[in-house]
């Protein structure tokens, strides 16, 4: 199912597009947001279960994605920044208060720059399958490769291989030409799979260079693949825009912004619900335990699925959600 679309410039000329439903019998608005490879379709089980629930929704496209702005200037991919433009985008809708964050992937970054730069802004926020990233603590290239060297040590696989590869010259190039290889492999559940060819070092170049596809996954369609296929097509600009934001987090673009964020908007003061999985990735990061410093009041689900945890376990995740933004 897809909705209707409204597009917003930001003050930093930004075009945003987004789904707006308004509420019908709940005060509370809805913020939903995306990660990497997709766009604001990601969320088109939960959006008609909360609909009829009477939320107000907003589901932006976000920058370098689906119908939004596609800058090639990894600079502009800064979380104060991007924050800055969601925060415009739902001030412009009166959406000023009240809201219920949820966030998946990279949107998870948004959430948490949102909660620490606006926190009046939210009543509740929920991260699904990559947790709240408290200032200071990006996936800069030195954090990755520390990170790696401590996974494989302790599980004996590597996790950050095609996310140093984003990095890569030439890599935004043989993206384009491979679309369905890269996104059949990003929504694979097959975690020997992914240990391979995305957490391996030169795993993913070489997943890309032989055009390896995936098989299938039950919970997707065919007609949602081909959605998410033509969404990378280059003709409708590839990936070059959406891999800034894992070059713009290795970089350290954020390193002066988040500086000056106020210590006591560290933490998050709402309660936050995390719905963790058996992902591999997601799993040896232990999100949880990442969290309870900084989220006093957390609530942890887990579920036996894999990253894509709302479309693969959309019922039980729209319960969850439903029964926290309900309490």
């Amino acid at each position: 199912m897809t909705y209707p679309t409204s597009t917003f410039a930001t003050s930093l000329s930004f075009t945003y597009s987004y789904v707006h439903i308004k509420p019908t019998t709940q005060n509370t608005y809805i913020l939903f947001l995306h990660g990497f490879p997709s766009s604001s379709y990601d969320w088109r089980h939960q959006i008609p279960y909360f609909q009829k629930k009477g939320y107000g929704i907003i589901a932006p496209d976000l920058l370098g994605y689906g119908g939004s702005s596609k800058p090639l200037d990894v600079g502009v991919y800064t979380g104060k920044g991007m924050a800055g433009d969601v925060y415009e985008l739902l001030k412009s809708e009166g959406v000023v208060e009240g809201v219920f964050g949820v966030a998946h992937d990279w949107g998870s970054f948004i959430l948490s720059r949102l909660a620490n730069y606006y926190p009046e802004m939210f009543t509740r926020l929920a991260f699904l399958d990559v947790g709240y990233v408290s200032p200071g603590h990006g996936l800069t290239e030195k954090m990755v490769t520390f990170a790696d060297k401590s996974v494989k040590e302790a599980m004996g696989f590597e996790v950050f291989g095609y996310f140093l590869f984003f990095n890569e010259e030439g890599a935004a190039e043989l993206l384009d030409k491979n679309v369905e290889s890269v996104q059949s492999l990003f929504h694979s559940t097959d975690a020997g799979l992914g240990k391979t060819y995305m957490g391996a070092r030169g795993g993913f170049r070489k997943w890309l260079s032989e055009g390896k596809v995936a098989e299938r996954e039950e919970w997707l369609s065919p007609e949602e693949i081909e959605h998410d296929l033509k969404l990378f097509a280059p003709e409708n600009g590839g990936y070059g825009a959406a891999i800034n934001w894992y070059k713009a987090q290795l970089q350290n673009i954020n390193a002066a912004d988040e500086k000056e964020i106020p210590e006591e908007n560290h933490v998050l003061q709402q309660p936050t619900l995390l719905i963790t999985t058996t992902n591999f990735i997601s799993a040896s990061a232990d999100f949880e335990n990442q969290m309870k410093p900084y989220a006093p009041k957390l609530k942890v689900e887990k579920l036996d699925s894999g990253h894509w945890v709302m479309l693969e376990r959309k019922d039980e995740v729209n319960e969850i959600l439903g029964r926290f933004v309900e309490k």
